[in-house]
């Protein structure tokens, strides 16, 4: 089991391994935190599940907002003089 979290982001579209009841299995991410809210993309229904749930569910990425680092670079980075300084 991988302690590595998967960076997600607002209005990511995700693969799912089981299909909803519809029959979609493709979902927009509509909320984060420790709880993501999903959007099925046939039905419209939104359900929230815990962010370990979404991550041992996920099969893939269909696509990827762009305000997601998708290198998995930090967010901060460093000044000349060492210290760190947050990217916005």
């Amino acid at each position: 089991m991988s302690s590595e979290l998967i960076a997600f982001a607002l209005d990511d579209v995700i693969r799912l391994k089981k299909p909803h009841p519809c029959g979609s299995f493709e979902w927009t991410i509509v909320r984060l935190g420790a709880d993501i809210g999903l959007r099925c993309q046939s039905c419209g229904r939104r359900v929230l599940l815990p962010r370990r749930e979404v991550e041992r569910r996920l099969r893939n990425f269909v696509t990827r907002s762009s305000s997601v680092n998708i290198a998995g670079a930090s967010e901060r980075s460093t000044t000349d003089d060492g210290a760190l300084e947050a990217r916005g």
